[in-house]
């Protein structure tokens, strides 16, 4: 599962633009890079690949943001 809120702050201290995202993944609406971030559908490995590399997120958060586990999602 994604980790809304890590993402949502790589994608913010990244200064990269929602539409800068949209248009790497090849995603067209914004209602489906809305449903990933929020974990009504799945990111494919080549968009986290895509989004690691774009956003510059190492291994370790990589892991805590796109392998999270329903706990550590409740967690906090």
């Amino acid at each position: 599962m994604t980790n809304t809120e890590l993402l949502q702050k790589a994608i913010s201290d990244a200064g990269i633009k929602t539409n800068a995202i949209m248009k790497a993944l090849g995603i067209k609406s914004y209602s489906t890079l809305r449903g990933k971030i929020k974990n009504e559908s799945e990111f494919t490995a080549k968009e986290i690949m895509i989004l690691c590399d774009l956003l510059r997120i190492d291994k370790k958060d990589r892991e805590a943001i796109f392998f999270a586990t329903e706990s550590e999602l409740y967690s906090a």
